[in-house]
């Protein structure tokens, strides 16, 4: 029979290695902490998809980040209604590095360009980091996104020379609304093959007031100029390579007696006409105070 004073001793025992396990446990989840964010959770078709993946090492020593078998040290499990899928590319391009004992590094990945996440549907993504003591891979939570697409309101075919003695190709741009999860729209450019499925590229001319109709033209060059209002009375006058570059963009804002519009001649040279420029990072100029009778000019009293 086991006396209480007999039983103390055991049980305390029980109890420091429940404690140890625990210890160890936690410890071993500890060592590499991965994070991944994403900016948003609905996406256009073919839009990048730009994740942050931030990897924190806990381990307590130096590590040396780098996959199994040369394969690269990162990878993303990307699931389309349920389906797990596969990458376009095997490995991706994290190279073997240092990561310091009690240091981060932070990557900045389009997983659009590794994963087949274009097509319309629900997507669950998590990054995963292989850790190379243990044989295994360390995971950030799971993030939900959705994927749909808009209906053009505006495209416009041009050709591209390939060079002398070969046929030119033909591209569309084409102008796209998109609201997603927000109150706000977002006016989006897409450049694609005319005839074929490639599409060079998807992404976001800003925020977009659908007041009045956007304009859009192909200058001599082939580039895209759109002009679209951000907000009362503001307008954009963005460019876009044919190649799918963006080039930047102006800022216009309304008069009493105009406001912004492009025009084109006849040698193919887009220009601006109406409305004044603007500089939306320059600050409002303070209003003048009322002045004092004394600084009144003469013949000028106040009652």
């Amino acid at each position: 029979m086991v006396t209480p004073s007999q039983s103390r001793p055991l049980g305390l025992f029980i109890i420091s290695v429940a404690l140890a396990i625990l210890f160890i446990s936690h410890k071993a989840d500890a060592q590499l902490i991965v994070e991944m964010k994403l900016p948003k959770t609905h996406y256009l078709s073919y839009e990048p998809m730009i994740a942050n993946v931030t990897v924190y090492n806990r381990a307590g020593n130096d590590l040396i980040l780098g996959g199994p078998k040369g394969k690269g040290w990162m990878v993303f499990d990307v699931y389309r209604d349920g389906q797990l899928l596969s990458p376009r590319t095997i490995g991706g391009k994290f190279e073997t590095m240092l990561l310091k004992a009690g240091r981060s590094i932070t990557k900045k990945i389009d997983i659009n360009r590794l994963y087949p996440v274009s097509d319309y549907g629900s997507y669950t993504i998590n990054a995963a980091v292989y850790f190379s003591p243990q044989r295994t891979y360390f995971s950030s939570k799971k993030i939900r996104v959705n994927v749909t697409d808009a209906r053009a309101f505006w495209k416009q075919s041009f050709g591209v020379s390939q060079g002398r003695d070969k046929l030119a190709s033909f591209r569309q741009f084409s102008l796209h609304e998109h609201r997603g999860n927000s109150s706000n729209s977002a006016l989006y450019v897409r450049l694609r093959e005319t005839k074929g499925t490639k599409v060079y590229c998807t992404f976001s001319l800003g925020r977009f007031i659908n007041v009045r109709k956007p304009q859009a033209t192909i200058d001599s060059q082939s580039r895209l100029h759109v002009m679209h209002m951000i907000s009362p009375r503001i307008y954009s006058h963005a460019r876009v390579s044919s190649e799918g570059t963006f080039l930047g963009n102006d800022y216009y804002r309304e008069t009493t007696d105009t406001r912004p519009s492009l025009v084109i001649d006849s040698a193919g040279i887009v220009k601006v006409l109406g409305g004044i420029a603007y500089d939306p990072n320059k600050p409002p100029e303070p209003k003048e105070k009322p002045r004092s009778a004394s600084e009144l000019p003469p013949g000028l009293i106040s009652n």
